[in-house]
């Protein structure tokens, strides 16, 4: 599935909101990803002639909550709540559009993040994730997000069930390379390059390669300076104050 075509006025205002959240998440602002989520929640509900497909609009209000589920000022009860609405909105998208690669990777993504939250839903929602990671690699292969999110599940999950450190660099790397052919200015969703560059990272330091991590801190810095993640968290724990 293709991102629906938007007119010139709806391009504009979802143009502006989806810049709103893109600052939000790099910054880590979970008052202002609410926000967002709210103004979409609302063009749900009463749409305009702005307001694009509902597709798109369901996509963004999982997508944050992906992003605010990973916030540090997010009780459980809020994280479980965002996390139900958005599994239930892409299951809806990928049920209606099997091909829809967007929404089935950032689906597989937030499984792991459910079973994160409740251990005893592994067993159920671990083959969820990987069938949902595989068939979205399977629908867009060069969908950097898709390489993305597998990275991502691949460094939090052991190499006997399918991770580990190696296939989360590999993977983190090729959507790095996926990105470097992407636009920059594509329509959104075109998120990920500063998530892959702190991902790779991580992985890296737990590798022991402290200055490969640094440079990929630096670089997500370069994209995201307010990061307080990366800047008093990540490259803290690379200087010995602590693990990420």
């Amino acid at each position: 599935m293709t991102v629906p075509a938007l007119s010139l006025r709806q391009e504009v205002a979802w143009s502006e909101l989806t810049e709103r959240l893109e600052s939000a998440a790099l910054a880590g602002s979970g008052q202002e990803l609410r926000a967002v989520r709210v103004d979409l929640l609302r063009q749900l509900v009463q749409p305009t002639e702005q307001t694009p497909a509902q597709s798109l609009l369901d996509y963004a209000i999982a997508y944050v909550a992906w992003r605010l589920a990973n916030a540090p000022d997010v009780t459980e009860q809020e994280q479980a709540d965002l996390l139900d609405d958005a599994v239930g909105r892409l299951e809806a998208l990928v049920n209606d559009d099997p091909e829809y690669a967007e929404a089935r990777a950032l689906l597989g993504s937030l499984y792991g993040l459910q079973i994160g939250l409740d251990s005893s839903k592994g067993v159920v929602l671990g083959v969820r994730a990987s069938d949902a990671h595989d068939r979205a690699e399977a629908a867009a292969p060069d969908n950097p997000r898709a390489a993305l999110l597998q990275g991502i599940s691949a460094f939090h999950k052991p190499a006997r069930f399918g991770g580990g450190l190696d296939r989360a660099e590999r993977l983190l790397r090729r959507s790095l390379d996926l990105f470097s052919r992407e636009p920059p200015d594509k329509p959104w969703p075109n998120w990920g390059r500063f998530d892959a560059h702190v991902w790779l990272g991580q992985t890296l330091a737990r590798q022991n390669d402290p200055s490969g991590a640094r440079a990929e801190y630096d670089t997500a810095l370069s994209l995201a300076p307010d990061s307080g993640w990366v800047k008093f968290v990540l490259l803290p724990a690379l200087n010995g104050a602590g693990r990420p």
